[in-house]
């Protein structure tokens, strides 16, 4: 039989067994990524979109030249519609038009109930965040992103399809404006000397110094302060799949890009930035992100807001 004091002994171990449990748990929960109201999450694996597929909206985003929509013409997940990158950018503009943004919503298919799921070729595609940022912005919560894309599927061998679907266009009403999403320049051009605020430049290296030759864009360089954090490299693995979270919480905090700050993200039109707030904000937690979509387009071209080399 157990002694008093042993019993004591194995009592105190449940009770630091249990102590420890729930401290773990709660750890554990505050990095947790949100969860949608129908069960998926911002970023979703190709294996959970396989087991789904009959309840999702896939849509393939489409990337630079007439060559990616002839690849999704050729070899797409069954029932993917097709948005392409003109469409997304009529929408993505300094103050993002909701009215181009309900019409491409409608003529692709999806309602306000869908369940949208996006995806593309190449796997680090940067409109595929962008219209994950419009969706968000406009109020459509159930979008997700599926990691590696469609890159991952086929080397995965997952089953394809080369004949576009037959789409039932609809009218789409955006639900809110999130505003606490979105930077425009004089937001931008208040909060340069501000300590709270970081400024996240994800263009290239090239770019950022103002040494890349760009004939629209009148002024080289970039926004004072502004530290450049180049989308890929920080966000995504060589395959295009996301870094996870160990990954992109070790870089950019090393650059002073922390969760108690004020982020704005921007690059030159809007789509890198938005590729950098979903690590942000979806996969790191960061519960102040923004995106400044006039970005250097804008800031650039204007003499009134001052540059940095």
């Amino acid at each position: 039989m157990l002694s008093l004091r042993n019993m004591n002994n194995l009592g105190n171990s449940k009770f630091m067994a249990v102590f420890f449990a729930f401290i773990l748990l709660l750890i554990l929960s505050s990095v947790a990524q949100p969860v949608h109201a129908n069960g998926s999450s911002p970023l979703v694996e190709t294996q959970w979109v396989a087991e789904h597929v009959k309840n999702l909206k896939l849509v393939y985003v489409g990337f630079v030249g007439e060559k990616n929509r002839m690849q999704y013409e050729g070899k797409h997940i069954a029932g993917s519609a097709y948005l392409g990158m003109k469409d997304i950018m009529s929408a993505m503009t300094a103050t993002p038009n909701q009215a181009n943004f309900e019409k491409i919503m409608g003529q692709i298919g999806i309602s306000n109930n869908s369940n949208v799921v996006l995806y593309s070729t190449p796997a680090a595609n940067p409109f595929i965040p962008t219209v994950y940022w419009l969706m968000k912005y406009f109020g459509h919560d159930n979008v997700s992103i599926m990691n590696g894309s469609l890159d991952k599927w086929l080397r995965e061998g997952r089953k394809t399809d080369g004949v576009p679907p037959k789409v039932n266009s609809g009218t789409y009403k955006a639900a809110n404006t999130r505003n606490i999403m979105h930077a425009d320049a004089a937001y931008v051009l208040n909060n340069l000397k501000n300590k709270g605020t970081v400024i996240v430049d994800t263009r290239g290296p090239d770019e950022y110094n103002g040494t890349k030759p760009i004939d629209y864009i009148k002024s080289k360089g970039h926004i004072p302060g502004s530290k450049n954090l180049n989308f890929y490299p920080t966000n995504r693995n060589n395959d295009g799949s996301y870094k996870s979270v160990a990954q992109l919480k070790a870089v950019y905090e090393a650059a002073g890009v922390t969760k108690d700050k004020e982020i704005i993200a921007y690059c030159e039109s809007g789509p890198r930035a938005a590729d950098s707030y979903f690590a942000l904000k979806e996969l790191l937690g960061y519960p102040n992100v923004k995106v400044y979509v006039g970005s250097w387009l804008e800031w650039g071209n204007d003499a009134k807001y001052p540059v940095e080399k």
